[in-house]
């Protein structure tokens, strides 16, 4: 696997990404945006969840902010991505790297899964699994904004 990881990041693509200062600030800030926006969204629908703001509708609230999300994870997977093609050996090679995908993947299959079984807008999921499943999803995404910030600091 290092060596499509090597190839990756000596590819025409990284080479370019890594050599023009601005494009990676640009690529780097677009993922940080769709980041940012994609856990905000997240929160404002699971904030209500545990019990925050009562008088707005799950349903009305679901519909206006999962899209958002969903683009939001669109623009940081492919962001994320590029970021990615410009040092792939070492970011496949860290760990905390790994932890941040692991968390990713955990916290997409669990909301897969729970839209599956209790409808895009949770409608018959019960008060108290609304709470648990808006609790477990802060902890994830917020787990994930935390690990994103770890490989910053700790690889810059």
């Amino acid at each position: 696997m290092t060596a499509v990881w090597s190839a990756l990041q000596t590819s025409d693509l990284a080479v370019w990404i890594n050599l023009s200062r601005w494009v990676y600030a640009g690529i780097a800030t677009a993922h940080v945006l769709a980041i940012a926006v994609l856990i905000g969204s997240i929160l404002i629908l699971d904030l209500r969840l545990v019990g925050f703001a009562r008088r707005l509708d799950v349903a009305q609230l679901a519909r206006l902010v999962v899209p958002v999300a969903g683009t939001a994870l669109g623009c940081a997977v492919i962001s994320g991505g590029l970021l990615f093609i410009g040092r792939a050996a070492q970011y496949a090679a860290f760990d905390l790297f790994q932890l941040k995908i692991a968390i990713i993947a955990f916290a997409l299959a669990m909301t897969l899964t729970v839209h599956k079984r209790y409808g895009l807008c949770l409608e018959k999921a019960t008060a108290r699994q609304r709470v648990r499943i808006g609790t477990a999803s802060i902890c994830l995404w917020c787990a994930v904004a935390v690990a994103g910030r770890m490989i910053a600091f700790v690889h810059g």
